[in-house]
């Protein structure tokens, strides 16, 4: 029999081995080293060898599982377990499942149950579920607790004693129920990690093989991964790849699609405007992906005269000859005044005019040689 709280422990006999049971206090701390130690699982593998390596520290009742259930109900997709056979273990799965009264109690409550707190021993020894697999292991105390996800039971966590003389108090109730909130937490964070891991090894393989200008950067870190085409790109720029903590800069932490356009230089002499599209990625605050392109190698449709302008000199070409002012063509096109500006004594030194009147008369098909004389 466990003692109260800061009283000298008494023995136990769990399977025939004295064990010596420790304070509330004590069991607590356990936990939350358990608890840490769970936290660094790279896998299921690995999370249950380290709860069974010190769950024994935690909880007096040395049977024990992890069950996890799978999408279709209380059927586990994965588990495990110590101080309990192979044979008990399959058993319960092919036929004690679902005669388990305990377990049922737990489904349809969403609490810790004890097989003991509602029935006597002898009345538990007589339950079907006790008759077809229990009593492989001679359990006399089983407790039961639902590790939960968002409110939603992803499985359990099962303790068992064979020991008669043993009693089974409120605060290993409450203990089982901690335990279980311990796992659920392991759990949830090391599948949100593998998650995450799978996203990356996918936007990595994207990295390396798409020819798209695409370039990904990890939350907390300034080392960007480039892809092919992003690389060739950004060689052309007289930035180069420092014009990418420019645009970390203007997107900061966006949690949306954002779209900005700069007026770069090329390497060559010639401008062009950089059209940068970023996206937040999902499941993975502060990671950024930037699709970058330049306007000289979008696809436009020709207009006699005016084949000789990018795309973005042709929008704004379009919105000039439509009366638009340049500042109107800033708030519509989501540009600078300064690069629209730009854009207009590009398209002037192009076409060889110089004037809005002039450039009226290139695009709607009309000379604007007729008209160099007015300004």
């Amino acid at each position: 029999m466990r003692p109260p709280s800061k009283v000298l422990p008494t023995t136990t006999s769990c399977g025939g081995v004295d064990r010596y049971s420790p304070d509330v206090g004590t069991r607590y701390a356990a936990l939350i080293g358990l608890s840490a130690s769970m936290a660094e699982a790279d896998d299921l593998d690995e999370l249950s060898a380290t709860y069974f390596d010190g769950i024994g520290a935690v909880m007096d009742l040395p049977m024990s599982a992890i069950y996890l259930f799978g999408d279709k109900g209380p059927s586990p997709d994965w588990y495990d377990s110590r101080n309990v056979s192979d044979r008990f273990m399959a058993t319960y799965e092919r036929c004690g499942r679902q005669v388990d009264g305990e377990l049922r109690s737990l489904l349809a409550n969403s609490v810790p149950v004890y097989n003991l707190a509602d029935q006597s021993l002898a009345e538990w020894r007589r339950s079907e579920v006790y008759q077809r697999v229990d009593c492989l292991e001679n359990m006399v105390h089983v407790v039961k607790a639902p590790i939960l996800d968002h409110g939603s039971i992803i499985g359990t966590v099962d303790f068992a004693s064979d020991s008669v003389g043993m009693k089974v108090e409120t605060d290993d109730i409450r203990m089982a129920s901690a335990i279980a909130q311990t796992v659920g937490s392991a759990v949830t964070t090391l599948r949100t990690r593998q998650d995450l891991q799978h996203q990356l090894e996918v936007y990595q393989l994207a990295m390396e093989t798409t020819s798209a200008a695409v370039v990904y950067f990890a939350a907390n870190t300034i080392e960007p991964a480039i892809s092919r085409g992003a690389t060739e790109l950004l060689q052309d720029l007289h930035e180069g790849q420092d014009i990418l903590y420019r645009l970390l800069r203007d997107v900061g932490g966006a949690g949306s699609v954002v779209h900005r356009s700069y007026l770069v230089r090329m390497r060559s002499g010639v401008k062009d405007v950089l059209e940068c599209t970023s996206r937040p990625v999902p499941g993975e605050p502060g990671a950024q992906l930037f699709e970058l392109e330049l306007e000289s190698s979008r696809d436009r449709p020709g207009v006699a005269g005016l084949d000789v302008l990018s795309t973005r000199e042709y929008d704004v070409a379009g919105l000039v000859a439509a009366g638009f002012t340049d500042r109107e063509i800033a708030d519509e096109l989501v540009l600078s005044l300064h690069t629209v500006r730009q854009h207009v004594k590009n398209i002037y030194g192009k076409l060889d005019i110089s004037s809005r009147v002039h450039l009226t008369r290139v695009y709607h098909g009309m000379s604007a040689r007729s008209d160099s004389t007015r300004g």
